[in-house]
């Protein structure tokens, strides 16, 4: 499989494409937070947001590490 895809284990188009997921995951994850009201939504707020600081951090490290030339080389 990499042999057919190696555009795509560069560090700038890691990043392009974890932007891509995690604004779709964004969205979708926060469906909740705007589907509520009052302190059920300030719930659905905070666990929407440790889930996406969580995401976040894992794809930012794996971009770090791609760059670096730890991973996919």
């Amino acid at each position: 499989m990499p042999a057919y895809v190696p555009f795509l284990i560069s560090a700038m188009s890691l990043g392009v494409i974890n932007l891509i997921i995690f604004l779709a995951s964004a969205l979708i994850i926060t469906i909740p937070v705007f589907a509520t009201r009052g302190r059920t939504q300030a719930i659905w707020a905070a666990v929407s947001g440790t889930i996406l600081l969580v995401e976040a951090a894992v794809l930012v490290t794996l971009v770090v590490l791609t760059s670096q030339g730890r991973i996919f080389t």
